[in-house]
């Protein structure tokens, strides 16, 4: 009960309750689920596990061993790789099951995107030097000290450096990396050359190295940027269902042997 100007009110608490119910679910939209983890993965409320709701807002964290792999209300695909940073900075869901607004913070780490169903326009990914924007696309990306790297799997992605410049990146394998300076080409991946100047390629692109594996929704068949053709159909030991829907542990363990 509630007084309010002398008068006992019965219902004005529940009333209260149900305002800050209702905008404590507004802040925490569910925005997709993890469909392959590998521990140890936290977001903002804790360990996730196969299944598990990620929100607007969520900041993603994985271990020095952790692989998350995410699926978005409208289809798109977001992996982390270890030892990585990401939140879900902005999402804006319409009525036609696509999404307006998606913007991705990488703050660390190492990444792989496959957009989904919606325009290309809805899509940006921040990191601390630089924008990406999305041309239907899918693409890996390396986020170290003061740098960072987009390796091109299909489609277009266009690299804004915070000083202004931008560069688009239109050939399977190329890279594209930025810094303070702004955003300069990279060449084409090469097995034997490290991408992203003094760190190995299995720690920069782990998953098209192959040093760290994917279900198969995640995996982009055909390409060969480091020496290793990667290819959708199913791993040995892999489950038939993974399908990105779920599962445990995304059918079986995505670094397990090929």
């Amino acid at each position: 009960m509630i007084e309010l100007f002398g008068v006992v009110r019965p219902f004005g608490l529940a009333m209260v309750l149900s305002c800050l119910t209702a905008a404590s679910a507004f802040a925490g939209e569910e925005v997709g689920k993890a469909v392959a983890v590998i521990p140890a993965v936290k977001g903002t409320g804790g360990a996730l596990d196969v299944g598990s709701p990620i929100y607007r807002d969520e900041h993603i964290v994985s271990s020095k061993a952790g692989v998350g792999q995410f699926v978005f209300r409208d289809g798109t695909k977001l992996a982390i790789g270890p030892n990585s940073s990401v939140v879900i900075d902005r999402f804006v869901f319409d009525d036609s099951n696509s999404i307006k607004n998606l913007t991705v913070n990488a703050t660390k780490g190492t990444f792989r995107w496959i957009s989904g169903g919606s325009k290309s326009s809805a899509y940006k990914i921040t990191t601390p030097v630089g924008t990406l924007g999305v041309r239907g696309t899918a693409f890996d990306v390396y986020v170290g000290a003061q740098i960072a790297a987009v390796l091109l799997l299909q489609g277009e992605v266009r690299f804004c450096g915070n000083n202004g410049g931008c560069k688009n990146l239109t050939k399977r394998c190329g890279i594209l990396i930025a810094n303070s300076t702004g955003v300069k080409a990279g060449g084409q991946a090469n097995e034997n050359k490290s991408a992203v100047p003094g760190v190995p390629n299995e720690l920069s692109f782990p998953f098209s190295t192959g040093s760290k594996k994917l279900i198969k929704p995640f995996r982009v068949g055909g390409h060969k940027c480091f020496g290793l053709i990667e290819t959708n159909a199913r791993e040995p030991g892999e489950s038939q269902d993974s399908s990105g829907g779920g599962g445990n542990s995304g059918g079986g363990n995505p670094n397990g042997p090929n």
